[in-house]
């Protein structure tokens, strides 16, 4: 059990930090050490989904094993991770730095709703790993994973007979993510039951620190206002289930499910990294992250290759007639690479 949950910890939460710190994110810049953990992470799921999706697709056309897939981004990914280590300790702060910052830390008082916003947040996460959930929609995503796992093939069988496939699926192919479910699953040797139990819980956990600093970003930094923004909205999440297809069902019951976390995380995350490359014009590295999360959205959902670019696309307009300038046009439009060329590519298959 210990060592299950060591991989657990791993995988779903080391790894993804440490490869967050790579320099082309910036999460060094930040001062306040919590919001640089909170980047690091989100950055470093980000980046680990764009090339699981930049693996996966040309191994999954070829026809390879799934475990070609499997070492190679096994590989790639603790690579990604030790270069983020490396360049983290290099630029890590002086005692007396620190020293300054736990000080602050100590003065600094979290609002009481806040701590309401982490307790409910926290409740969430025990309803998954206490409560599990099943959906009509575990016919497909956790069949694939688990015949991914017993064939050593990707999209090979068909997941609703069991039979051998005779063509890819154009629906599912271009957004691989039970593949990555059936890694994860392997990578913790643990059933696909991870989806239901393990994922979800680190999946809310990136999905609400996005919204924590949404909250952030639209109320100056305040921690009291971004508290009851944080309160209110969880508080919206939990009670509104009075449809399968809302917002707070996807994230509340089936956040395991890639187009759940298209919706939870990834768009969210768009439209906030959009946000600063549109206000504060900068480049580079913000540029490479906004362009990853673009990736992201291809991998999680077949939805995600059309709806990022749309909410991308209204976003850089309305910027652009705003502040009367249209060099981010180009910049957004190489950012929307990906998800042209799948689309591109699933109308030729289809």
């Amino acid at each position: 059990m210990a060592i299950k949950g060591f991989e657990i910890l791993l995988w779903f939460l080391i790894i993804p930090l440490a490869a967050g710190n790579l320099p082309v994110f910036e999460t060094g810049k930040e001062k306040d050490w919590f919001v640089r953990m909170a980047d690091a992470l989100i950055c470093g799921y980000v980046l680990l989904f764009a090339v699981f999706e930049l693996l996966a697709l040309p191994l999954i056309f070829t026809r390879q094993s799934f475990a070609v897939l499997k070492y190679s981004y096994e590989i790639l990914a603790c690579v990604l991770a030790l270069a983020g280590v490396i360049f983290a300790w290099k630029n890590k702060k002086n005692r007396a730095d620190g020293a300054e910052r736990k000080k602050s830390l100590s003065r600094k008082k979290i609002p009481a709703a806040m701590w309401l916003a982490f307790l409910l947040v926290a409740i969430q996460m025990g309803a998954y790993v206490f409560g599990m959930a099943t959906d009509l929609d575990d016919a497909f995503y956790v069949a694939t994973a688990t015949t991914t796992l017993e064939t050593n093939g990707m999209f090979t069988y068909d997941a609703y007979t069991g039979m051998l496939a005779s063509y890819l699926p154009a629906r599912y192919v271009f957004a691989p993510f039970p593949i990555l479910l059936a890694f994860y699953s392997d990578m913790v040797h643990m059933h696909a039951v991870v989806a239901h139990t393990v994922e979800p819980v680190f999946f809310l956990l990136i999905s609400y620190l996005v919204y924590w600093k949404i909250g952030r970003k639209l109320f100056d930094k305040d921690d009291r206002k971004v508290g009851l923004f944080l309160l209110f909205l969880v508080l919206i999440q939990m009670f509104s289930y009075y449809s399968v297809y809302t917002q707070g069902t996807f994230l509340s019951i089936r956040i395991w499910q890639g187009k759940a976390l298209l919706a939870s995380f990834v768009l969210p995350a768009i439209f906030l990294q959009a946000k600063e490359c549109m206000e504060t014009n900068r480049m580079c590295g913000a540029w490479v992250t906004l362009f990853l999360m673009m990736t992201s959205a291809c991998l999680v959902s077949g939805m995600g290759i059309m709806l990022a670019p749309i909410m991308l696309g209204l976003m850089t307009l309305l910027y652009a007639v705003k502040d009367r300038n249209w060099g981010n046009i180009k910049r957004a439009v190489i950012c929307c690479l990906p998800n042209v060329i799948c689309a591109a590519a699933y109308v030729i298959i289809r």
